[in-house]
């Protein structure tokens, strides 16, 4: 069994302000997790957050691919269990969760964001692809993950971005 993540957005805002909210560690920070990321190719880095049930907080990455305005891709990498796909599922059952604490999974997947300039005033595809799920379990944790990009971090993304824009007009 394997999945990919595949998800597009367009976004009302130019590639520069999106690319920005991609590579500069800072604002990489505000939208995803704290991390030392730095735009060169063939540097490690991780992304952090604060430990939770099941997880370090951890995510090692390395850049593979920098393509500036264009491609930045990196490899994501970490450990958790399956205590850490439930709570991001809100899942309340006790017997689920119990079941959940002998699951382990070892990340070892990619995430590559592209970006395309979208005809028309300043609007920008993004598109997100997260690739590697194998087998029965990184499978399921793929579908969680999927959702936590569409309904939580790409949300946050936008907004940002929409904060910066409203804050430019001011």
């Amino acid at each position: 069994m394997k999945r990919d993540i595949v998800i597009e957005r367009v976004l009302p805002h130019p590639v520069d302000q999106v690319w920005r909210a991609l590579t500069d560690a800072a604002v990489l920070g505000q939208w995803f997790m704290e991390n030392d990321f730095e735009p060169t190719l063939g540097r490690p880095f991780t992304f952090r957050m604060k430990p939770q049930r099941g997880w370090d907080g951890v995510t090692h990455c390395e850049v593979f691919d920098l393509q500036p305005r264009r491609t930045v891709a990196f490899s994501y990498r970490g450990e958790a269990t399956g205590e850490k796909v439930i709570a991001c599922a809100g899942v309340k059952s006790d017997a689920v969760k119990s079941a959940g604490k002998g699951v382990f999974a070892r990340l070892n997947t990619t995430l590559r964001f592209t970006l395309d300039a979208q005809p028309g005033a300043g609007h920008t595809r993004l598109r997100l692809e997260h690739r590697g799920f194998e087998g029965l379990t990184l499978v399921v944790v793929s579908f969680v993950m999927g959702f936590g990009w569409k309904r939580r971090v790409l949300e946050r993304l936008a907004a940002l971005l929409a904060h910066q824009s409203a804050a430019n007009v001011s």
